[in-house]
């Protein structure tokens, strides 16, 4: 089973090369999720696994009335680029099994092809939910080679979550709408 310092250390290294390597692909992600999602009244959107920041200033970019954005992802080089590139946005550097934030904070919570690079998935979503508010759509998506979306559905039955669209992208990731129940 991988640790989180080998996933840390994996990030890490291709920070750099990272948006170059994966930006058509994760463009593609992203445009799947806004076809199902309309961030235009959430008052605050937390991207759990950021990564480089992008989907975070992507958002950032439409009309969002005051929306506070956080990013946090494990990799410190990751989260250094996306603080260069994205000043406004707030990024932590942090492990997603225990979120430095209080309880029922946001009313988005994305998690895009994360949940399978972890150890104990399991420990993340509930952190997910621990700091969503009430009605928080949580939105999830994996690479479809590694879990499928019986193994997603599973997981995500052991919480309080109920799913609400199924959904698998043109690229390799499958996913999932969420809310509390």
């Amino acid at each position: 089973m991988v640790n989180k310092k080998e996933i840390a250390r994996r990030y890490d290294s291709s920070a750099e090369i990272y948006d170059n390597r994966y930006n058509f692909i994760q463009d593609k992600k992203y445009r799947e999720i806004f076809s199902r999602v309309d961030i235009r009244e959430s008052k605050a959107i937390l991207d759990v696994g950021c990564g480089t920041g992008t989907f975070l200033n992507i958002i950032s970019e439409t009309e969002t009335n005051g929306t506070k954005f956080v990013g946090i992802d494990l990799s410190l080089e990751m989260i250094k680029i996306a603080h260069e590139k994205y000043p406004t946005i707030d990024f932590i550097v942090a492990d997603s099994d225990a979120l430095p934030i209080r309880d029922l904070t946001f009313s988005q919570v994305f998690s895009i092809t994360h949940l399978q690079n972890l150890p104990k998935p399991e420990q993340t979503l509930h952190e997910m939910i621990r700091i969503s508010t009430k009605d928080t759509l949580i939105v999830i998506s994996i690479l479809r080679k590694t879990w499928s979306r019986d193994k997603l559905s599973e997981l995500i039955m052991q919480t309080n979550l109920q799913i609400n669209e199924h959904w698998t992208a043109d690229v390799e990731d499958i996913g999932v709408l969420c809310k509390k129940k």
